[in-house]
């Protein structure tokens, strides 16, 4: 299965009987899954979405107190980065105060978004990135008693039939460069790749 490229931003909104806030979800398509633009892609999800050294986290939650968590990633409602095939979104999802609009909160996204690109991506960043990335691939191996070890054993016999890819995946994040994460950012993580739902609450607080 293949998707065309996206050239317009897209934004939906749904009104919510049950709700007592606003949300907002936004959705980025990702690139074809095992190139290098791949690899790049979680590194910046590292960076800018995972844990609360992130730069969303950081802009959203610390210096502005918009929201009280922001949370997300890759396949983040069905799985991982990994156990999937086919196209594939890279997607954040936050519960934000009333006296904010959502116009605000994508302000923020794409003020973080652009200020990476515009500074850069360090060696020290993505070094740090690495990182993470690794932690939480350790995570997912060892999480449930060897059931992610299983999972991630049984995806790539099943997508790709190299079972083996598992020892693999820390040496093709090692091979990003910071000019292939800026590539990257530039192409898959522009307004007009993405797509943008708002939640308007109807119930009373």
């Amino acid at each position: 299965m293949t998707e065309p490229r996206q050239e317009k931003e897209q934004r939906f909104s749904k009104d919510d009987k049950l709700a007592t806030k606003p949300a907002l979800a936004f959705a980025y398509h990702m690139p074809d899954k095992n190139t290098p633009e791949y690899y790049a892609m979680g590194l910046l999800d590292q960076i800018l979405l995972q844990g609360n050294d992130s730069r969303l986290y950081q802009a959203l939650v610390q210096e502005r107190g918009y929201t009280g968590s922001v949370s997300g990633g890759i396949n983040s409602g069905l799985g991982n980065m990994f156990n999937y095939n086919g196209p594939m979104l890279w997607d954040g999802s936050l519960v934000y105060d009333k006296t904010v609009s959502a116009d605000s909160v994508v302000a923020v996204l794409d003020r973080e978004i652009q200020k990476l690109d515009k500074e850069g991506v360090s060696q020290e960043l993505l070094d740090l990135a690495i990182v993470k990335m690794r932690s939480d691939l350790y995570d997912q191996v060892s999480q449930l008693y060897g059931f992610g070890k299983a999972d991630l054993l049984a995806t790539f016999a099943l997508f790709e039939n190299d079972p083996k890819r598992i020892n693999q995946l820390e040496t093709e994040f090692r091979k990003v460069t910071p000019e292939l994460m800026q590539k990257t950012l530039r192409e898959y993580l522009r307004p007009t790749n993405r797509t943008i739902l708002t939640i308007n609450p109807l119930a009373k607080s």
